[in-house]
């Protein structure tokens, strides 16, 4: 019996051993997470002002016929055209014929023309022989000087009618597409009549009005952000049309897109500097975490431990958003794999945190 509770006692006494062997061995809090991160840093940032304005093409255009005549086809609505295709025609069944008329009246002084060249050689060397008189010579060279005028204006008539032939066939100015159709198949148009209206959509920009002050803050060139739904896409100025409206104090401004699938007419948003630029600090979007109480970025110290910092958010440039908060240029702040990091734990930086841009100034705020 004694021997019984002894081996009892000693089998608690190694179960007690292996436990606290385990929990001296465990590590402290969960293991190193692999993270990136990147440099927080002073940038220039200036106050914007969000100004609507809408998706538009730089070639829109309503094609008008320079003939008059009955439409006998026009192309459909829809219809992606390269640039000189065909997108409509006109009847040109009597330009045909005069056309023909006038090649036959070329051919007709042609005709006459020769001769009278021939008849002045005949009389230039009867004119020698003194056996005409030198009137009858001079009557001759102007008989054949009129044909060559009237030879001239016959060619000028048929390459007119050839020019009126070609306008009877529409083309298109630029690669469109087919938005509107202004005429259907016999109908009668006029000169400068639109036949339907052909819009790039490989060439957008945004047109939106800016208030006059804005005038000095806006050049060509100037980096800007565009908001279309939940997208935001940098661009940049194109122009600033120098024109106010009296009523509205109110000038147009034309920001030049990048490539995507821009719908034209979409309403986007274009945030404008609305005063000079200040230096703040700012991080990478990336960088931001946003939850319902805030953003709040994820800062690794010096001993590879993360800790959570509460931030405000202010106007952003690219890729780079400024912050207000605990958060000095030179901070390391995680990029990727910061959404379910505890506070304090250890991280294992996966990249060499490097700034956006060159020359950032450790420790200032």
């Amino acid at each position: 019996m004694k021997l019984r509770t002894s081996l009892s006692m000693l089998a608690l006494v190694v179960a007690a051993g292996l436990v606290q062997a385990q929990d001296a061995a465990a590590p402290d809090g969960p293991p190193p997470a692999p993270v990136q991160t990147a440099l927080a840093e002073r940038a220039q940032f200036a106050p914007v002002l969000w100004s609507p304005g809408g998706v538009v093409s730089r070639e829109d255009s309503r094609v008008a016929s320079e003939l008059a005549g009955r439409v006998v086809q026009v192309a459909e609505v829809g219809t992606e055209l390269k640039r000189g295709a065909v997108i409509a025609r006109l009847d040109d069944s009597m330009l045909r014929l005069k056309e023909q008329d006038d090649v036959a009246n070329v051919r007709r002084i042609e005709a006459q023309l020769d001769y009278a060249r021939k008849q002045e050689q005949r009389y230039i060397e009867l004119a020698r022989q003194n056996t005409i008189a030198a009137t009858q010579l001079d009557l001759t060279r102007s008989e054949r000087q009129v044909l060559e005028q009237d030879l001239a204006r016959a060619k000028v008539t048929l390459a007119q009618t050839r020019q009126q032939r070609d306008y009877a066939v529409v083309h298109a100015p630029f690669d469109g597409v087919v938005a509107e159709r202004f005429v259907q198949a016999g109908e009668f148009v006029g000169v400068g009549a639109p036949v339907l209206r052909l819009v790039n959509t490989g060439s957008l920009e945004v047109s939106a009005r800016a208030p006059v002050a804005l005038a000095a803050q806006l050049k060509a060139g100037l980096p800007v952000s565009v908001r279309w739904d939940d997208r935001l896409v940098q661009a940049r100025l194109r122009s600033v049309v120098p024109l106010g409206d009296q009523a509205s104090r109110q000038l147009e401004v034309r920001v030049a897109l990048p490539a995507g699938d821009w719908p034209i007419g979409a309403a986007v948003q274009v945030a404008l500097p609305s005063a000079a630029p200040r230096a703040a600090v700012a991080v990478p979007r990336d960088a931001l975490l946003l939850r319902k109480e805030g953003a709040f970025v994820v800062k690794v110290g010096a001993d590879d431990r993360t800790q959570r910092i509460s931030v405000q958010t202010g106007a952003s440039r690219g890729e780079l958003v400024e912050v207000q908060g605990e958060v000095m240029a030179g901070d390391r702040l995680v990029v990727r794999g910061g959404e379910r990091l505890q506070v304090g734990q250890r991280v294992t930086v996966a990249n060499r945190a490097v700034a956006s841009v060159p020359g950032v100034a450790r420790g200032e705020r």
